[in-house]
């Protein structure tokens, strides 16, 4: 029979303690994931210096358009339905309606999820504009909107990533037509959602290029919306190309256009084009820290838009850039969008919590 030597059995001991050791250390807790979290959240063409016009100064924008806290008890709540990750609170994925909505010749889908207690009377409805194509799966983004009393309508019109055609269809001198979807998805929802009459409030929200859709929804066609809530959106596209950088303004010529061959569709796409059209509340909310938009437009299109004494808000949030994935950004925002569209649609802000 074989013995270990004394030398040995000390070694292996040592080991031994050595692998417990490690294994007995307090391992820092990796931070949750965000369903739909983008895998570039932190990412240098995401994250760095929001642009800003000769002569403007960060500070001084920052003091005139400050960050707010929110409600923090809704912030709380809102905070817990994200944490629940469908595990309870499941609302948004129960079977979604696809509503067909006709645009002259061209024929796009609306996602439509509709809370229990509106299924037989009317609600205010909102219209979340995303490149994203529409998915019927659970997501926290329409829970949180569901569970506070609003339909939730995702229109996956021209732009919209159901497929390489579709994507396309409305990139340069298309987008002036592919637009108009946004008026039509305004008639469809409003027809669908109309009971005995009553017709019901219609808000338009989403975050970059569903922030710019938001923008145009509100300006070029005022009236097709009554409230509309934009995130890290561009106001004047001709004025941004001016600002950022030569691979930015590269990369976004077949989007948008090049600024000086097309500098007369660059007005026709920019919403601050249409800015004495707008007969409706608007806020936006940008991040200091989003290399991809420009503060100084953000800041005229809003002094435009008082001028003329309408309902107009900017907020920017200094630790925010362009995509806000963490818990804590989600739950600010959303709670903004809450109070905003409650306050002006005259609604109760109450958010169901029971599964």
């Amino acid at each position: 029979m074989l013995r270990a030597s004394p030398s040995l059995l000390l070694l292996t001991g040592l080991v031994g303690l050595l692998v417990l050791g490690a294994c007995s250390r307090p391992v820092a807790p990796v931070p949750p994931r965000v369903l739909g979290a983008h895998a570039d959240a932190d990412s240098p063409r995401v994250v760095g210096a929001a642009l800003l016009r000769d002569g403007d100064s960060r500070e001084e924008l920052l003091r005139r358009h400050p960050r707010v806290e929110p409600d923090a008890a809704l912030t709380s709540t809102l905070a817990a339905i994200l944490a629940d990750s469908g595990q309870r609170l499941r609302w948004s994925a129960a079977p979604a309606e696809d509503l067909a909505c006709d645009n002259g010749d061209v024929r796009f889908r609306i996602q439509v999820r509709v809370p229990p207690a509106c299924r037989e009377r009317v609600c205010p409805v909102l219209a979340f504009y995303t490149t994203g194509c529409p998915r019927p799966d659970y997501h926290w983004r329409p829970e949180f909107f569901l569970r506070a009393g609003f339909i939730y309508a995702e229109p996956a019109v021209r732009g919209t990533k159901c497929s390489e055609d579709w994507a396309r269809a409305d990139n340069g001198p298309l987008r002036v037509a592919a637009a108009t979807d946004l008026e039509a998805a305004s008639r469809c929802l409003r027809q669908r959602f109309t009971r005995d009459g009553v017709v019901p409030r219609l808000g338009i929200l989403g975050w970059s290029y569903g922030g710019n859709q938001t923008l145009v929804g509100m300006t070029r066609f005022a009236g097709s919306y009554d409230a509309g809530f934009a995130f890290a959106a561009k106001t004047d596209l001709a004025s941004f190309l001016s600002q950022t950088t030569p691979e930015l303004r590269g990369a976004r010529a077949t989007e948008y256009g090049d600024p000086e061959r097309d500098a007369e569709l660059l007005r026709a796409i920019s919403p601050v084009t249409w800015v004495d059209r707008v007969e409706a509340p608007i806020a936006l909310m940008l991040g200091a820290r989003d290399p991809k938009v420009s503060l100084s437009d953000a800041d005229v299109f809003v002094r435009k838009l008082r001028a003329r004494g309408q309902d107009a808000t900017l907020m920017i949030i200094p630790e925010h850039a362009h995509l806000t994935e963490r818990p804590e950004e989600i739950a600010f925002e959303h709670a903004h969008l809450l109070q905003f569209f409650t306050t002006r649609f005259g609604v109760p802000l109450r958010v169901d919590t029971q599964p």
